[in-house]
């Protein structure tokens, strides 16, 4: 019993048996017969004759060839005009032209027309059939090369694209580690600046010391510039707690610091976040008309606050030729919530002294049962003159 055939050797077999197609392109059908006759049980050939030009351009139309024998005189044109048309048309089809004599000039016409090959009417059978072989078998390399060539360039593709979407893949990951730095840069900055300010104010239970202490800290940390704290008096009043007048007289300081704790601190306290005051315009929507006794001055306002609550606003300011950099926003900007933990500690301490005399005593503190005044003291009598140092 016979050995069955896989469908990848049937495959093979049937490429091998491809039957060529021919195209005979000259008055006289008499070649078709040779030409014919040059095909093998591997390439069978299968000839269509087509006498004139314009019969071949209209077969070549609807049909694709593997090989076409054009004679250089055609009844109706030139077979050199052809052969240039096929070159155009098609990179795989074979070009053979027929010369009637041996003429050098006409050889190099048809090869700079693309024809593979030009020979002479009347060779022998066997020439004949060697130099149709060699002219299919070049095309048949040539196709094979153009298939790989199209292969590579469409793996190319591929890769390109590819590489190109690792290129993506590889800038988010750059991008999500630049971000995850600066987030890791952020937090340990913030670490640092708990610890200095923890380093400062070390659990100070004293309302006022608390106020110097973090005051001086920000002159340390930010330079010269005037600064104020306004601790809620009432529900909605703020009062000076303390301040540092770096550039303002006496009397002005007294006036501005009014207004500011008339207009900016409750609103402030309100936006429970930090301001960032620049243009004069801006500052005038946050205080007033009254905000020219500022001058061209830039200014910082943070609420301090403690479980949604505002215990105190944090205001700097000064001249615009010393502006407040990235640093120093990032700086305040971590003060207030720290400052507003502090706050909370003496607030908390105080409630539950007023329950136990002796705790109150051991603090060496006075304390008031006025529940609109949470720290307990009396801001105007003790608090509106500027802290000394």
């Amino acid at each position: 019993m016979p050995a069955k055939r896989t469908p990848t050797t049937a495959k093979k077999n049937k490429a091998r048996r491809r039957t060529c197609r021919v195209l005979l392109v000259e008055a006289s059908p008499e070649r078709r017969k040779a030409l014919e006759a040059c095909g093998t049980a591997h390439r069978p050939m299968s000839v269509v004759h087509a006498p004139t030009l314009t019969q071949a351009r209209k077969y070549l139309a609807d049909h694709s060839v593997d090989l076409a024998v054009i004679a250089p005189q055609l009844p109706d044109g030139s077979g050199f005009d052809l052969t240039a048309e096929l070159t155009r048309m098609s990179h795989t089809t074979a070009k053979i032209v027929i010369g009637v004599t041996e003429d050098f000039s006409k050889a190099q016409q048809a090869l700079r027309a693309g024809a593979d090959d030009y020979i002479v009417d009347g060779l022998e059978f066997e020439e004949l059939s060697t130099r149709v072989a060699e002219a299919l078998d070049r095309k048949t390399r040539d196709k094979a090369h153009v298939q790989r060539v199209e292969r590579l360039r469409r793996l190319c593709k591929k890769l390109n694209a590819a590489r190109e979407e690792v290129s993506k893949q590889v800038d988010i990951l750059c991008n999500d580690l630049v971000t995850a730095y600066q987030e890791l840069a952020c937090q340990m900055q913030n670490v640092v600046q708990t610890s200095e300010f923890d380093s400062v104010v070390q659990d100070e239970l004293d309302l006022e010391a608390l106020l110097r202490k973090t005051l001086e800290h920000l002159m340390a940390k930010l330079g010269p510039a005037n600064a104020a704290i306004f601790l809620p008096a009432t529900m909605d009043e703020y009062s000076l707690g303390g301040y540092v007048n770096y550039d303002c007289t006496k009397e002005s300081a007294d006036m501005l610091l009014q207004q500011l704790a008339d207009s900016l601190a409750p609103r402030v306290a309100a936006h429970q976040d930090m301001i960032h005051l620049t243009e004069r315009e801006a500052i005038e929507r946050w205080i007033g008309q009254d905000a020219g006794m500022l001058g061209d001055s830039e200014l910082l306002a943070v609420p301090c606050m403690h479980d949604d609550e505002c215990l105190a606003v944090l205001v700097l300011f000064r001249d615009v030729d010393q502006p407040f950099v990235e640093e120093h926003l990032d700086r305040v900007s971590a003060l207030g919530p720290l400052m507003g933990e502090s706050l909370e500690r003496i607030i908390r301490v105080h409630h539950r002294s007023l329950f136990d005399p002796e705790d109150a005593e051991s603090y060496g503190e006075s304390y008031s049962d006025d529940a609109d005044n949470p720290f307990g003291v009396d801001m105007d009598d003790d608090y509106d003159d500027e802290l000394p140092f």
